[in-house]
C-alpha cells in the first residue's frame, strides 16, 4: 500500500508549481484537497494495519511539536474571543476593530479576534495544515533510498518543465502560462508562474535536487590504466548522469532567462557555501567534486549563460539602487508594524490588511506582499511564532550538515547537501523576495526540511551506492 501511495506524492510534486505557483484560490484548494486525500489514505491504511510509521518521522519528534504548534497558534488567531482580552494581548488588533466598527455605524462588539482579516486567518491555517502533512507524508513514504531517489528526481523533472517550458516561451516569443496569458514580465522567462522570482525560487529548489543526486553518483576511484579510464567514460556515457548533468544546464539556462537578480546570486553563493560546508563536514575535496564544481561555475556561467544572457543579469545587479527601489521603504514601515503586533501578530494572511495603516505616503501602488519573508512572518505571526518556525528550520539544516558529514551512503550525503543548498538558497533570496508566501515554493521549502531528516535517519539495505 505503501508503494501505491509513494506515485500520487511524486504526481502532487509535479503538480504543484503547474498552476500559477498554485496561488490562484482554485489552485490552492487544489493543494489542500490532494494533500488531505493522500494523508487520509495513508492514515485508513496505518488503521488497518497496512502501514507504520518511519525512523525518519520518529526521529522528527520536536518538528511535529512545532508544526502543531504553529497550526494550533493560526486557529486561535481566528478565534472570537472577549474583545477585553483581545485589548490587553493586542491593542492594535483591538484598535482596529474598533475603527471597523465606527466606520461601519456599529457598536463595538463584544467578541472580537487577534487577526484583523479572520478569513484570510482561515484560509492560511488550512494552507498551513497542508504543508505540515506534506512534511509527515515525505517521511512516511519515503522508506527506502530507491524511493528517496525517485524523491529527487520528481523535483528535478518537475525544475527541467519549468526551464524548458519558461524557456521556449520566452524565446519564441508566445509568453504563456500554462493555465492563462501572462500577464506580466514579458521577455523574461516565469516558467508557470506569473513572477519571475518566484520561477527562480523554485528553480533553485530543484537544481539543489540535482546537484545532490549528482554527488551521490561521483564516483571517486582513480583509472589503473587507459582502458580502465575509458571503461569509465563510457559507462558514464552512458548513464543518466549525462542525462542529469544536461538537465542541470537546463535549469540554469532557464534561471539565467528569469534575469531574477537575487535568483542568481542567491544559487551561486548557496552552492558555494555548502560545497565549503561539504569539505569541512568530509575533511576532503575529491577529484570529482572539484570537476563537478569546476564545470557548473565555468560551463554554465561562462559558455551556456553567456549564450543566454547573464550579462543582462550582471547589468540588471549592477544598476540595482537602494534609493530607487521602493521596497527597502516598505520594510522600514513593516518593522514598524512588528512592533506594534509583535506578541500576537496580525494574523496569517493579513499583511495587506496591515500595511495599509502605516502607509506613509512615500510610495504608490498597493503592496499585498513584504517582499521580505523574514518581516512578513513576524508580522503574521508574531515573534514568538516566528522564532519558533526559525528554530525548526535551522534544526532540519542541522540535521542535513550531521547527514554530510556522518553518513557513509553517497546517496544520503547528496541529499543532505541537497537539502542545505535548497534552504540556504531560498533563505537568501527571501531576504528581498516573497518565495514563501508562494504555495508550490513554500510545499517545496517544506520537503527539502523534510529531506534533511531523511538524508539523516533514513536506513540503507545492505550496501546502496548513489
Amino acid at each position: 500500500m505503501k508503494n501505491a501511495l509513494f506515485w500520487p506524492l511524486l504526481a502532487i510534486v509535479f503538480w504543484l508549481p503547474l498552476p500559477m505557483g498554485s496561488n490562484p484560490p482554485w489552485a490552492r484548494a487544489v493543494l489542500v484537497l490532494l494533500i488531505a486525500v493522500l494523508s487520509l489514505f495513508w492514515v485508513l491504511g496505518y488503521a488497518l494495519n497496512r502501514l507504520e510509521t518511519t525512523p525518519s518521522f520518529r526521529q522528527a519528534t520536536w518538528l511535529h511539536a512545532g508544526f502543531i504548534g504553529v497550526v494550533g497558534w493560526l486557529f486561535i488567531q481566528q478565534l472570537p474571543m472577549p474583545s477585553d482580552w483581545v485589548q490587553l494581548l493586542s491593542p492594535f488588533s483591538w484598535n482596529y476593530h474598533t475603527s471597523a466598527a465606527e466606520a461601519l455605524g456599529l457598536a463595538m462588539p463584544q467578541w472580537v479576534t487577534l487577526s484583523i482579516s479572520p478569513h484570510d486567518t482561515m484560509v492560511s491555517t488550512l494552507l498551513t495544515m497542508a504543508y505540515y502533512l506534506f512534511f509527515c507524508l515525505c517521511l512516511l513514504l519515503v522508506d527506502r533510498p530507491e524511493k528517496l531517489r525517485w524523491f529527487a528526481w520528481a523535483f528535478v523533472i518537475s525544475g527541467i518543465f519549468q526551464a524548458v517550458f519558461g524557456s521556449l516561451s520566452t524565446l519564441s516569443g508566445a509568453e504563456v502560462l500554462l493555465f492563462g496569458e501572462k500577464p506580466s514580465y514579458i521577455g523574461v522567462a516565469t516558467g508557470t508562474y506569473i513572477n519571475r522570482n518566484s520561477f527562480a525560487g523554485c528553480l533553485e529548489m530543484t537544481l539543489a535536487f540535482g546537484m545532490g543526486l549528482l554527488i551521490a553518483q561521483l564516483n571517486d576511484r582513480k583509472a589503473g590504466s587507459w582502458q580502465e579510464w575509458l571503461r569509465q567514460t563510457l559507462q558514464t556515457l552512458m548513464s543518466n548522469k549525462v542525462l542529469l548533468r544536461t538537465g542541470l544546464a537546463i535549469m540554469v539556462i532557464g534561471l539565467v532567462l528569469s534575469r531574477s537578480r537575487m535568483g542568481n546570486t542567491a544559487f551561486f553563493s548557496s552552492l558555494l557555501v555548502t560545497g565549503l560546508l561539504y569539505v569541512i563536514c568530509r575533511k576532503k575535496l575529491s577529484r570529482g567534486m572539484i570537476v563537478l564544481f569546476v564545470s557548473l561555475l565555468v560551463i554554465d556561467t561562462v559558455i551556456l549563460s553567456q549564450w543566454f544572457g547573464l550579462e543582462k543579469v550582471m547589468e540588471r545587479i549592477e544598476q540595482t539602487s537602494l534609493e530607487r527601489e521602493t521596497r527597502p521603504n516598505v520594510s522600514e514601515v513593516t518593522l514598524g508594524a512588528i512592533s506594534d503586533y509583535s506578541l500576537t501578530g496580525s494574523g496569517a494572511g493579513s499583511f495587506y490588511t496591515a500595511l495599509p495603516a502605516y502607509h506613509d505616503g512615500s510610495w504608490k501602488g498597493f503592496y499585498d506582499l513584504a517582499h521580505n519573508d523574514f518581516l512578513q512572518f513576524p508580522l503574521k505571526f508574531g515573534v514568538p511564532v516566528f522564532l519558533i518556525l526559525a528554530l525548526m528550520v535551522i534544526w532540519s539544516f542541522w540535521q542535513a550538515v550531521q547527514a554530510m558529514k556522518q553518513r557513509r551512503s553517497r546517496l544520503m550525503i547528496g541529499m543532505g547537501f541537497s537539502s542545505c543548498m535548497g534552504m540556504l538558497a531560498i533563505l537568501i533570496h527571501s531576504s528581498v523576495d516573497f518565495n514563501l508566501q508562494i504555495p508550490s515554493n513554500a510545499a517545496y521549502f517544506i520537503c527539502l526540511m523534510a529531506l534533511g531528516w531523511l538524508a539523516r535517519y533514513l536506513p540503507t539495505v545492505g550496501r546502496v551506492r548513489g
